[in-house]
């Protein structure tokens, strides 16, 4: 007896919001690993540094993210302590994305404290990188 349309298991098709996805994520990793943000290229100036002065949590991922596609983890790190975490869930969210498409997508339930503590980290983090505190200085973008 032959299934009918209706009756038959969906199947995965590769749409193409997610195959435009994925090249428009490559195209921007690659030209952060081609084209060194430290000394060249097209790269937006951090708004925070522009118009206060002062470094916000972001501040130093893009040239991070230029060391780490690299190898050079620790130049990473100088730049952004946070890279590697956000770069983590950056790519588990990116995942599911994927797996799941645009349309089904959804975040994965976070506990409450986990939120909040991930809020105080960057927010610590922040005032701790903008303080002129002996000692602290490693934690600036160094821009």
């Amino acid at each position: 007896m032959e299934q009918t349309l209706t009756e038959r298991a969906p199947q995965r098709r590769w749409s193409w919001s997610r195959v435009t996805g994925l090249v428009t994520a490559g195209a921007a990793v690659a030209y952060v690993g081609f084209v060194d943000p430290a000394t060249r290229g097209v790269y937006p100036p951090c708004p925070s540094r522009l118009l206060l002065g002062v470094d916000c949590p972001g501040c130093g991922g893009l040239r991070g993210t230029h060391d780490l596609l690299h190898g050079d983890v620790a130049g990473a790190l100088d730049h952004n302590l946070l890279l590697i975490p956000f770069l983590a869930m950056l790519g588990y969210l990116g995942w599911r994305l994927l797996v799941h498409g645009p349309r089904n997508f959804a975040l994965p339930r976070i506990p409450r404290w986990a939120i909040a503590t991930a809020a105080v980290v960057v927010v610590a983090f922040t005032v701790a990188r903008n303080l002129p505190v002996a000692g602290l200085e490693y934690l600036a973008s160094d821009a």
